[in-house]
């Protein structure tokens, strides 16, 4: 799949289903994909995105994404603002700031590792001298 512009805007009448969870889940593959594109080396992951309107995401299905967030982060870089991890246990609630969160770390994960790409200097490029010139 593409990447899936995330949701940020999570409010308390909003309810995260199949849809949202398979959108995280894909833009975290895709960051990983990326990522591993230019370089990076990552451990191998496991992704859901096939969700139903009949699935049920578990704890430790939720702690896998975060897992896998995690993975990325501490792999690659923590970007500036990132939001953190939770570890899910029963009893915890999961609410719109949690779906906040997840979606604002793909974001920045993925917003990041484009500007890292863009950051590098490719092979037989060469800037010399005090003003940059290229000779």
């Amino acid at each position: 799949m593409a990447w899936i512009a995330p949701k940020l805007d999570w409010n308390a009448l909003d309810r995260i289903n199949a849809v949202d969870f398979n959108r995280i889940e894909n833009n975290t593959q895709e960051v990983a994909n990326f990522l591993n594109s230019i370089q990076y080396t990552l451990p191998a992951m496991t992704f859901i995105t096939n969700r139903t309107q009949t699935s049920v995401d578990t704890l430790s299905s939720i702690n896998r994404i975060e897992e896998n967030l995690e993975l990325i982060r501490t792999h690659f870089m923590t970007p500036p603002g990132y939001p953190g991890a939770e570890t899910w246990t029963t009893g915890k609630p999961f609410d719109y700031t949690d779906a906040n969160r997840l979606e604002l770390a793909v974001e920045l994960l993925m917003d990041y590792g484009v500007l890292v790409y863009k950051s590098f200097r490719y092979c037989g490029a060469a800037i010399c001298g005090e003003t940059g010139v290229i000779y």
